[in-house]
């Protein structure tokens, strides 16, 4: 089996507990709102069984799908995500590849401040993109509840034929309520702690294997002169909640993930306090570069420039694989992989060494011309060999080999999730839209400021959250 499929085969294993987290009780393995819960994940090899495997040539393969149907000439159709700088970049090549494929121009429309709001007002103001890349699982739920996006059966799409290119459960990603609307499109690892191999080398340290090495490594930097972290939280303070939760999944373990997540999830609970101590202990004034006040003022793109930039101030960032494509596409391109950058897992804790993902999924929000087109596009190899190709993703296609993608560090991001004793999605994008801000918090955490009040009145807001969707 390629390791392609391999990916897959962990990530569909991922993906069920993905449906778990969101919150449903309908026992039908349906979609994200109502799968059952998972409550172990199996190794790589087990979860890669011939039975997860699927014969594509029983249906038609979405490229000719897309060929049979596609117009010879002419029109037009916007496409609308958050991603500015070198992911947008990335994204664009997809978008000429479609415009070549098909003679339809896409048209990018990118939103980089309150995305889902900008949308959301879009939305009911009459004057939706056609199609958009759609900000987190919550507000898939949401957005298809209510109305504001289109059923793939709405667009005309034949979910049933384009099956064989993905693993069992992928298309499952984008169902609510046993509905599919969205497509997963492309996924990351978030376990990767990227660093300066340089500037490891002149310090005489190596990369840290578990949690009590990486804060030991941190001191031994500092002791060498060295800042030793980048770290940019406003306005992305997504970041923090990617901190928090991949110390929570190895600290508590993801069966506890799987229910903080959830509807179910306490956020009062001990083991969330003890995953917030953690972060305290890593991300404070000596360890950051300009100290905390200053991290609250950087962004997330910024951050990557202050270890990765021609004038580094520090030695570590951590973020998921795209911080790859971002450094060396868009902060720096004379960089040197496996020189100049590289990452190493983020460290295990008490033996837990689970991988987060994040992924997007990408749904239509009008029935125009030239959206079928797209959305059928958006689900062949060729749509994900051009967007592996940059470096950038991860694709969840089985027929994207990962002989496309350009450099050993994604090819080892890819390796990575394939190899995890369990993986889990994105927490943060899991919980319901329009709840209470968990990166919020954790600025506030990392401030120094008493959690237990700001925990209490989670809880409550995340409950009525749930109980409102």
């Amino acid at each position: 089996m390629s390791r392609t499929l391999r990916v897959l085969a962990v990530l569909l294993t991922a993906l069920f507990v993905f449906g778990a987290c969101a919150g449903g009780s309908t026992p039908s393995p349906s979609g994200a709102a109502s799968q059952p819960a998972v409550s172990a994940q199996p190794s790589a090899s087990a979860a890669a069984s011939p039975d997860a495997s699927v014969d594509a040539s029983a249906e038609p393969s979405a490229s000719e799908a897309a060929s049979a149907s596609a117009p010879t000439a002419g029109g037009s159709i916007t496409v609308t995500s958050l991603w500015g700088g070198a992911e947008e970049e990335n994204f664009r090549m997809v978008l000429d590849a479609f415009t070549e494929a098909t003679g339809i121009t896409a048209t990018y429309e990118g939103v980089r401040q309150d995305y889902a709001t900008a949308l959301q007002t879009r939305i009911s103001g009459g004057n939706p993109p056609d199609v958009a890349i759609v900000p987190g699982i919550g507000f898939l739920r949401r957005f298809a509840r209510d109305g504001s996006i289109k059923t793939t059966e709405e667009v005309g799409l034949d979910t049933a034929a384009i099956a064989g290119n993905y693993a069992p459960g992928i298309l499952e990603v984008g169902q609510v309520d046993g509905t599919q609307y969205a497509i997963m499109v492309k996924f990351n690892s978030k376990s990767t702690m990227w660093y300066r191999p340089d500037t490891f080398t002149e310090l005489g340290v190596e990369p840290a294997e578990d949690w009590d090495g990486y804060k030991a490594l941190i001191e031994e930097i500092k002791a060498g002169g060295e800042v030793p972290l980048g770290l940019g939280v406003s306005p992305d303070d997504w970041t923090l909640t990617d901190w928090f939760e991949s110390i929570y999944v190895r600290q508590a373990g993801p069966e506890a993930y799987d229910t903080l997540f959830s509807i179910d999830g306490n956020w009062t609970d001990p083991t969330v306090t003890a995953a917030i101590t953690e972060m305290q202990a890593v991300l404070t004034d000596d360890n950051v570069v300009g100290g905390i006040s200053g991290a609250l003022g950087t962004g997330f793109v910024d951050g990557i420039g202050q270890v990765f930039s021609a004038e580094p101030q520090a030695v570590m960032y951590y973020e998921g694989g795209f911080v790859g494509g971002i450094a060396t596409g868009q902060v720096n391109t004379d960089l040197e992989i496996g020189t100049q950058i590289d990452w190493f897992d983020f460290p295990a804790i008490g033996g837990g060494d689970a991988v987060t993902i994040g992924g997007d999924v990408i749904a239509a929000l009008t029935t125009n011309p030239g959206v079928l087109e797209f959305m059928q596009y958006m689900t062949t190899a060729e749509s994900g060999e051009v967007w592996a190709g940059t470096g950038a993703i991860i694709s969840p296609m089985i027929d994207v080999d990962t002989s496309v993608y350009p450099n050993e560090l994604v090819t080892k991001e890819a390796e990575q999730v394939a190899n995890a004793s369990a993986v889990r999605f994105d927490g943060s994008d899991l919980l319901p839209a329009g709840g209470p801000n968990l990166g919020a918090l954790l600025q506030q955490a990392i401030q120094g400021n008493d959690v237990a009040p700001l925990l209490d009145q989670f809880q409550g807001e995340v409950t009525t959250a749930w109980e409102n969707e």
